[in-house]
C-alpha cells in the first residue's frame, strides 16, 4: 500500500491534470460528482445559475487508479486539498451540515446540496405539487402528506442526529429507510385523505424501529433541535433531510398508484419540478454556484 506522502503526491497530480483538462474540454472548470446519476442534477442546477459557466462533469469512478476501490464521496473528498477554481467537488450534503459543520464550504471550491441529497429537491413539495395539479388526477395534496410526514420524522432524525453528534454509533438512516419505504402504499384505501393511512401505518413502523434504538438524553436533542433549526431543518421540513432515494421512491410510489397509469408520473411531475424548486436549500446552492469567480 503507497505510503501516506506518496497517496497526496498522487492525489495531487491527479488534481492538476484533472484542472489540466479543462483545456481539453474547453471549459472553464472540471467538477467531479459523486456518480454518473448526478450529473443531470449538477448541469441543470449550474446552466441555471450561470449559464455563462462551462463544466465537464465527472463521476467519481472514471481515471481513479487506486481509487478505484472507492466510490461516491469518499473518492470526492479525498481531493478537497487539491481543490481550486479550475477543479470543483459536487457532492451531497448528507448529514455533514450538522455533523462535521464547515467542512463542506464553496468557498474551498465545494459544492453541495443542502439537502440530504440531490434527489429531496425533486420532491420540494412547492413546486411538487403544482405540477401534480396539472394533471387533473385527483385533489390529492402532496404538499399535506409531505407535511405531515415530516412530522413523523422530525423527532426521529434530532435524536439520530443528537446521537451522532455525540459520536456514537446508533440510529441507521439506511434502516429507517427502509422501515419508510417497507409500508404498502397501493393497499386499499392507503392514499384517501392525502395518504392518511399510509401515514400511520408509516407513524407505527417508525414508532416501533425508534423504540427499540439506545436514545440520547433530552438535552442533547434540545440542542440539536436548536442547531437544526438553523439549517432549516424543522418538523414541517424533515423530509428534505432523509437519504434522497427514500423521499424520492415514497413519492413516486404514491404518484405512480394515484396516476394508475394513465401518466407517467416521474418524468411529468417529479423530474420536472426541480426547474422550479425555489427551497432555501436550493437556493443556496445557487448562491454558491452564482458566487463562482
Amino acid at each position: 500500500m503507497a505510503s501516506s506522502e506518496q497517496e497526496s503526491k498522487r492525489l495531487a497530480l491527479v488534481a492538476r491534470n484533472l484542472a489540466a483538462t479543462r483545456l481539453l474540454y474547453r471549459v472553464s472548470m472540471v467538477a467531479r460528482v459523486e456518480s454518473e446519476e448526478d450529473i443531470p442534477f449538477w448541469q441543470h442546477t449550474f446552466g441555471q445559475a450561470r449559464p455563462d459557466l462551462k463544466v465537464k462533469f465527472l463521476p467519481s469512478d472514471s481515471g481513479n487508479g487506486t481509487d478505484a476501490r472507492l466510490k461516491g464521496k469518499t473518492v470526492c473528498m479525498r481531493y478537497i486539498p487539491y481543490l481550486n477554481r479550475h477543479f470543483v467537488i459536487c457532492v451531497d450534503s448528507d448529514f455533514d451540515r450538522f455533523t462535521r459543520p464547515g467542512v463542506l464550504t464553496a468557498d474551498r471550491h465545494i459544492y453541495q446540496t443542502y439537502t440530504y441529497s440531490f434527489e429531496n429537491h425533486h420532491c420540494w413539495s412547492e413546486s411538487l405539487q403544482p405540477g401534480w395539479e396539472a394533471l387533473s388526477v385527483c385533489s390529492f395534496d402532496f404538499s399535506v402528506f409531505l407535511k405531515k410526514l415530516s412530522g413523523i420524522l422530525y423527532p426521529v432524525l434530532i435524536e439520530m442526529l443528537a446521537t451522532k453528534a455525540a459520536k456514537k454509533k446508533a440510529w441507521s438512516l439506511t434502516e429507517l429507510c427502509g422501515v419508510v419505504l417497507s409500508a404498502q402504499v397501493n393497499r386499499t384505501g392507503a392514499l384517501d385523505n392525502n395518504g392518511e393511512a399510509l401515514l400511520n401505518e408509516i407513524s407505527g413502523k417508525v414508532s416501533t424501529w425508534s423504540s427499540g434504538q439506545v436514545h440520547p438524553t433530552v438535552d442533547a436533542c434540545e440542542k440539536m433541535k436548536l442547531a437544526a433549526a438553523k439549517e432549516e431543518l424543522t418538523a414541517e421540513t424533515a423530509y428534505l433531510f432523509m437519504q434522497g432515494h427514500c423521499v424520492f421512491d415514497l413519492v413516486l410510489r404514491v404518484g405512480r398508484t394515484l396516476c394508475n397509469k394513465t401518466h407517467d408520473f416521474q418524468y411529468e411531475v417529479l423530474m420536472p419540478s426541480l426547474e422550479h424548486c425555489a427551497s432555501a436549500e436550493m437556493n443556496r446552492v445557487r448562491v454558491d454556484i452564482k458566487n463562482i469567480r
